[in-house]
C-alpha cells in the first residue's frame, strides 16, 4: 500500500548548450514520472480504504537550485506536486509525503552516464571538456561515496510515514541554505516595496442580515465573495491574510453556547490536523448578549498554519457565528475588533 515515486535522472551542461531533448528527457523521467506513477496508482489507493501512503522523491535541488537546470527545475516541480497532492487526499486513506535528500551513497552518476548516450538529442560533453571536468565528476562522485546509506534513509522514510511527516529532510545540515533562500525572498521583497507610500487610510462597510435581524461592521479593505454553497455561510469577505466568515444555522437542541468552540474545533477536523483550543470563555456583547469567544491554531490541510477567532451567539433559536481566520501570525485584537461589532436588531 506505499507508492515510491523514486526514478530521477539528470543532464548537465551549460544552459545555452542544452536541447529541448535534455528538458524533455529530465523533466519526463523526474517530474513526469512522478504524475504518471501517482495517475496510475492513487484512485486504486482512494478505492481500497486501506490506509496508503505515496512518496515522492525530489531533493534538496528542490528546496533550492543546483548547477544542473533541468534537474533543479524538475525537483522543484516535484515539491510543488506533492504539496497539491497532499492537501488533495487530506482526510483520506491517503498520506502523502516528499523527500528531499542531499547525498546519498547510490550509483546515481554512471547510471545517468549510461541512460544519457541512449536518449538521441541529449547534450553528451566533447572529449576535451569531459577530460577538463572529470576531476568535478570524480569529486560528485566522491561525494555519493560518502553520502548517506539508503537503509539509513529508508528508515527515516518508514518514520515519516509512522508520524504522517510532509517533508522528509534528511539531511538537516542544508537547512542553513534553505533558509537563506526565504531570508533572500524577503530583503528582494523589502528592497522592491522600500520607498512605496501605503495608505492606512481603511474605512469600513456594515453588513446587515435580515432573519435573523444582526448588523457587523467589517473593514471596507476586506473584498465580499459569494458565500460558499458547500457550507452554511450567509456572508464571506477576504484580504490576504484575514479571511471573514458569518455562518448561521439552527441552534441544536442540546447544545450549551459553552459547547460552542470545541463543536467548531471538532468541524475543523475536516479540514485541518493539529488543531489546539488556544482559549475558550465567556463574554458578552456591547448589549450585553451572551456569547462565547474561543481562538483555535491549526494546519488547514495539513500544510498551512492558521489561527481562528470564532465568536458564537444563540438568537431566536439560531447559531449565528463569527468566524475569523489567519496566518498564526495575525494580531489576535483585530480579529476581536471584528466580531466585537456584531449587534443584534
Amino acid at each position: 500500500n506505499i507508492l515510491c515515486n523514486n526514478a530521477g535522472v539528470s543532464s548537465t551542461g551549460p544552459l545555452r548548450k542544452l536541447s529541448l531533448e535534455d528538458w524533455d528527457w529530465v523533466l519526463g523521467v523526474n517530474l513526469y514520472g512522478v504524475i504518471y506513477g501517482t495517475n496510475v496508482f492513487l484512485n486504486r489507493m482512494l478505492e481500497s480504504k486501506e490506509e496508503c501512503y505515496i512518496i515522492n522523491n525530489s531533493s534538496i535541488a528542490g528546496l533550492i537550485a543546483v548547477e544542473s537546470g533541468p534537474y533543479t527545475t524538475s525537483k522543484f516541480g516535484v515539491v510543488a506536486f506533492s504539496e497539491f497532492l497532499a492537501q488533495d487526499c487530506f482526510n483520506t486513506n491517503v498520506g502523502v509525503s516528499v523527500i528531499c535528500p542531499g547525498f546519498a551513497d547510490t550509483n546515481f552518476v554512471n547510471n545517468v552516464r549510461t541512460l544519457s548516450k541512449l536518449q538521441p538529442g541529449v547534450f553528451q560533453l566533447p572529449p576535451k571538456m569531459l577530460e577538463f571536468v572529470k576531476p568535478l565528476l570524480e569529486n560528485m562522485e566522491k561525494r555519493l561515496k560518502l553520502g548517506m546509506d539508503p537503509d539509513i534513509m529508508a528508515e527515516k522514510v518508514i518514520k515519516a510515514i509512522e508520524n504522517d511527516i510532509f517533508f522528509i529532510i534528511t539531511h538537516p545540515e542544508y537547512m542553513p541554505f534553505f533558509k537563506a533562500r526565504f531570508d533572500r525572498i524577503e530583503e528582494d521583497m523589502l528592497k522592491l516595496n522600500e520607498n512605496e507610500i501605503v495608505e492606512l487610510n481603511v474605512g469600513s462597510k456594515v453588513y446587515e442580515n435580515m432573519s435573523p435581524p444582526f448588523l457587523l461592521t467589517y473593514p471596507d479593505d476586506l473584498i465580499e465573495f459569494n458565500p460558499d454553497p458547500r457550507t452554511k455561510q450567509i456572508f464571506n469577505a477576504s484580504k490576504v491574510g484575514c479571511d471573514l466568515q458569518i455562518l448561521v444555522t439552527r441552534k441544536p437542541a442540546e447544545m450549551k453556547l459553552e459547547d460552542t468552540t470545541m463543536t467548531i474545533a471538532e468541524d475543523l477536523k475536516l479540514t485541518a490536523n493539529e488543531i489546539k483550543i488556544i482559549s475558550d470563555q465567556q463574554t458578552e456583547l456591547s448589549d450585553g448578549t451572551r456569547a462565547n469567544e474561543g481562538i483555535i491554531e491549526c494546519n488547514i490541510t495539513g500544510i498551512y498554519k492558521e489561527k481562528h477567532l470564532n465568536l458564537s451567539i444563540f438568537h431566536e433559536e439560531k447559531w449565528i457565528r463569527v468566524f475569523i481566520s489567519g496566518s498564526r501570525t495575525n494580531d489576535i485584537e483585530v480579529f476581536k475588533k471584528i466580531a466585537y461589532s456584531l449587534e443584534l436588531k
